[in-house]
């Protein structure tokens, strides 16, 4: 058995092969280990690009809501820069 595989490694062919597949897979500048690393890069922007269409399509609609509609604007104004009427007192309430 072992007397087979040296036969077999000493075949030129073969050992020409693999050392190719050993310069390919881990020696050369875009080897094995750069591919894979490439590749979950890839899924993770990807995932992040998926989260920022959701994000914009919900800001989309947001203000898409906020044209259209007064009350949600006024609403809106009030929420976030703390806008008043001539008549009202805005009193801000921070929880630690």
């Amino acid at each position: 058995m072992k007397r087979r595989i040296i036969k077999f490694l000493r075949n030129k062919y073969v050992l020409v092969t693999l050392l190719n597949l050993v310069y390919i897979l881990f020696i050369h500048n875009i080897n094995l280990v750069y591919i894979i690393r490439s590749k979950c890069e890839a899924e993770r922007l990807q995932q992040e690009i998926d989260l920022m269409k959701v994000k914009n399509k919900e800001i989309q609609d947001a203000f898409m809501d906020i044209s259209n509609n007064g009350a949600t604007l006024e609403r809106y104004a009030r929420e976030q820069f703390y806008m008043k009427r001539d008549n009202e007192e805005v009193f801000i309430i921070k929880s630690e």
